[in-house]
């Protein structure tokens, strides 16, 4: 037995985060640990870490009790964290990075370059990563992140390494790439503690899970001894029949068309076309232009050429409120950074895309923010405590919900939504997918870009495959497999 937790609890200003709760992490083994937000995950891994102490309960790491009092003592025991989003430094090499606050230093105290560099390098090799340890962190891709992030945890020859939605943004290409790493620590004799939400590649790359819900363990065991249904089962407290509830709706005419849009470095000849009602997909690996298109079509950046249309007639989107006038809006998959403001009230956030409809003369209508604001918590079934409460104490779910609901205030009727269901729990996509086939059931078209495929085949009517800037191929998903779509984004077919 590598770690053991007994009767953990921890309480907040009276509220149980945890109560009485057991966790046994086994050596050499990858263990998800999973749960909805709340669940009560993120207060086990800070007491792991030592931000927190539990109120009580013990922690035993190799058969020895240990008392985590602060990070530094976490770290010194061997426990290391790669969190969601990892604080890096853009400007500095991956050596510096690995090293910070950490740095060797020769016998008269000057930094010890050299040495850093090698180990960087021997740790890169170890690591089988195409990383060079001068290069600096604003070339790498996200996937080339992660792996400084491991290598920064394995500096401090962490045994215990723990992983919070390690593949949250990256493609099925990376994710194989970080399995591989995975694997490779496990080979090495460490133990990942592995929280995902995405629960294919828990049944693929882990050997146990614990799922925790509302601050008590519900079930610990193998993974070969359950299925994907019966961890959502255990992780919402209720049967989740379809995961995808997509509804089957006679799609329309066109409604949307783009024409040879070119951007250079970023894409070109993209032509595609979107009817009334459809939920129209994109996929494709990092890099391949998704993101970029669907920047350019709400005006966030300006194509070199290309037309658009909409209702049979032709556009000009030159900044995003133009195309918010016309009935188009994007939901960014950047979420912190392009979708909410965090300091700002959940109310205000919901507002902010229709100031000028809830004013008069310059002066808020206070009435009209809040039954607007309620009517999107209805909805959505956003779970705020109050008008005030600051957007960025919301769950990643009620933010993303939050986000959606800024949008639909607009009463938009092309929905462009990137990442939709990135980086939250089981219930709040089914939330999401649910609400999406409503929209479309209320005349509303939606272009979906995912790196989930199990979501654009159970959500999507068509998908564009991209490749490199290009489109390669637009599938109806009824005939398409999960093996053709992996294969054209990846420039096999």
């Amino acid at each position: 037995m590598k770690l053991e937790l007994k009767n953990i609890s921890k309480n907040f200003h009276g509220v149980k985060a945890l109560q009485n709760v057991d966790f046994q992490l086994k050596g050499n083994s990858i263990h998800a640990l999973l749960g909805e937000n709340g669940a009560g995950k993120s207060t086990l891994v800070k007491i792991l870490c030592g931000v927190y102490q539990p109120d009580s309960g013990t922690i035993n790491l190799n058969n020895k009790q240990q008392i985590i009092s602060d990070p530094a003592v976490s770290l010194s025991l061997g426990i290391s964290a790669i969190h969601q989003e990892s604080v890096m430094f853009d400007e500095l090499t991956v050596t510096e990075n690995i090293f910070i606050g950490n740095h060797l230093t020769k016998s008269n105290g000057l930094i010890h370059w050299n040495l850093m560099y090698e180990k960087t390098k021997q740790l890169l090799d170890d690591l089988e990563a195409n990383i060079e340890p001068n290069e600096k962190i604003k070339d790498l891709s996200i996937a080339q992140r992660h792996i400084v992030q491991i290598s920064r945890s394995l500096i401090h020859d962490a045994d215990i390494v723990i992983m919070d939605e390690p593949t949250a943004a990256l493609s099925q290409k990376e994710i194989n790439e970080l399995y591989t790493i995975i694997r490779n620590l496990k080979n090495q004799d460490k133990s990942i503690i592995f929280i995902s939400h995405k629960l294919d590649e828990v049944m693929e790359v882990c050997d146990d899970f614990t799922v925790l819900r509302d601050g008590q363990l519900i079930k610990s065991d193998k993974i070969s001894n359950t299925n994907k249904d019966q961890l959502i089962t255990h992780m919402a407290g209720r049967e989740v029949g379809q995961i995808f509830p997509k509804n089957h709706i006679k799609i329309e005419n066109e409604i949307f068309q783009v024409r040879n849009f070119y951007k250079k470095t970023q894409f070109k000849n993209i032509s595609f076309n979107l009817r009334k009602k459809e939920i129209l997909g994109f996929y494709g690996l990092v890099g391949s232009g998704r993101t970029e298109i669907m920047k350019s079509i709400f005006g966030i950046t300006k194509p070199d050429e290309g037309e658009i249309f909409f209702k049979d007639k032709k556009i000009s989107i030159l900044k995003p409120s133009d195309a918010i006038n016309q009935g188009i809006v994007y939901l960014s998959e950047e979420r912190q950074q392009l979708g909410i403001t965090g300091l700002m009230s959940v109310k205000d956030n919901i507002n902010m895309a229709i100031i000028d409809k809830n004013s008069n003369f310059y002066i808020m209508d206070n009435l009209k923010e809040v039954k607007n604001a309620a009517s999107m918590q209805e909805k959505l079934n956003i779970k705020v405590s109050y008008w005030s409460q600051l957007a960025q104490s919301l769950s990643g779910g009620n933010q993303q919900k939050t986000v959606i609901s800024k949008w639909l205030s607009t009463k938009p009727e092309v929905l462009i939504l990137d990442e939709p269901t990135k980086g939250i729990d089981v219930r709040s996509k089914s939330a999401v997918h649910q609400f999406m086939g409503e929209l479309v059931g209320e005349g509303m078209s939606i272009i979906m870009i995912s790196s989930e495929l199990p979501e654009i085949l159970g959500m999507c009517d068509r998908v564009v495959v991209m490749y490199r800037g290009l489109i390669k191929k637009v599938l109806d998903v009824k005939d398409a497999s999960s093996e053709q779509i992996v294969k054209i984004a990846s420039g096999e077919e």
